[in-house]
């Protein structure tokens, strides 16, 4: 089965993902894979959006995937976090759209290893 390395941001690129708001993200994206049955590889969150390695049947399933991973977890982000819409000036947790590239035979340690090292690149994204 094919491997699909994701990346989505949250509302306006807002900073939203750290401390409490950070942790809980981590874990409604994997409580709305393991819910649905999407095999969640490895994930990682950093300040304003979020990497997934995912294995799917095809690509074809990956639109459906996304759905229910980022309406899932936003609304249990909400939920959890009712201040978070007012505090930031959202309607929406997550932007709308998500990029994504296939990941090519032999590649996915390479996948894995950058995701998982996304708070090292953080100087990256300061403002």
């Amino acid at each position: 089965m094919p491997l699909f390395h994701v990346w989505f941001a949250t509302k306006r690129r807002k900073w939203l993902l750290q401390g409490d708001i950070l942790e809980a993200t981590r874990a409604e994206i994997s409580a709305a894979a393991e819910q649905h049955g999407i095999r969640l590889i490895e994930r990682e969150a950093v300040v304003d959006h979020v990497h997934l390695l995912l294995e799917l049947d095809d690509a074809a399933h990956l639109p459906k995937a996304m759905n229910l991973i980022k309406g899932a977890s936003a609304r249990r982000i909400f939920q959890r976090f009712p201040d978070i819409r007012l505090d930031a000036h959202i309607s929406s947790f997550w932007q709308a759209k998500y990029a994504f590239k296939e990941v090519p035979r032999g590649g996915e340690q390479a996948v894995r290893e950058y995701i998982r090292t996304q708070w090292d690149r953080l100087e990256k994204y300061a403002r």
